[in-house]
């Protein structure tokens, strides 16, 4: 009965959010601009490439940068294939139903795999809480005084992790199905207050991220992570149950 009315919930968002897009074609779109606040280069958590690499690797390639993420030394062998990558992206692929990003082959085992607990995993990860360095403050602050819309502000506060960008189909179905009046109106005291500096995104953000999610907030949420985190959608809600207890400054 639950995943006939996550179905159907997910059918109806999705006949919504087509039939929005066909019919507002004659209106402005103010969710086409949608630019990243975070910059990777910008991350003052892990500046030390040797923060997210281990000391378990493979002789004949100690050498040589995981040709994922560019971040850490190649020590895991994917078998049957033989294909070598990095600790924390073999990791990745066991938390997710995925084949060998180079060759496509099913993935059997990991040789040479040190696995990495949730919380290890999710410190290691660029898409960790933390608090925006002066650059991404200042991004920030110019997207909300260039008319940052409510919906965006709610998707990067209420429910996507630090880092994740919204696209539009999400922020049409927050503004279909799930802001408010009173939300606007709360929305416009937290981006005066923002803009003040009277409290930081941090606070914003360690305030207002959703924990517990209702059916449609689940269903929305699930269509966004199908588009982009396609094998590891289950993993990404387990994120964001404890997502707050990653608190990294």
């Amino acid at each position: 009965m639950i995943k006939f009315t996550l179905y159907f919930t997910s059918v109806l968002l999705s006949f919504i959010d087509q039939s929005q897009m066909n019919g507002w074609c004659f209106m402005e779109d103010v969710f086409v601009n949608i630019t990243p606040i975070c910059d990777p280069n910008e991350d003052t958590i892990n500046n030390d490439p040797a923060d997210i690499s281990n000391d378990n690797t493979v002789n004949n390639s100690e050498d040589l940068l995981c040709h994922i993420c560019q971040q850490e030394t190649n020590s895991v062998t994917i078998s049957p294939c033989g294909h070598i990558v990095g600790n924390y992206c073999a990791n990745k692929f066991s938390r997710g139903d995925v084949d060998c990003p180079f060759c496509i082959r099913k993935i059997e085992n990991f040789e040479n795999l040190f696995s990495l607990t949730d919380h290890e995993f999710e410190k290691r990860s660029p898409y960790r809480l933390r608090v925006l360095t002066e650059n991404e403050t200042n991004n920030l602050k110019s997207k909300i005084q260039n008319g940052m819309t409510d919906e965006e502000f709610m998707a990067r506060f209420w429910y996507l992790r630090r880092c994740q960008e919204p696209d539009r189909s999400l922020l049409l179905n927050i503004r279909s199905h799930i802001i408010t009046l009173d939300d606007r109106i709360y929305i416009a005291e937290l981006k005066g207050k923002l803009l003040s500096g009277e409290i930081s995104e941090i606070d914003v953000y360690k305030n207002h991220f959703k924990q517990e999610l209702n059916n449609i907030e689940y269903v929305m949420l699930y269509l966004f992570y199908t588009e982009f985190q396609n094998p590891y959608k289950e993993y990404e809600f387990k994120v964001r149950n404890n997502y707050l207890d990653f608190i990294y400054t």
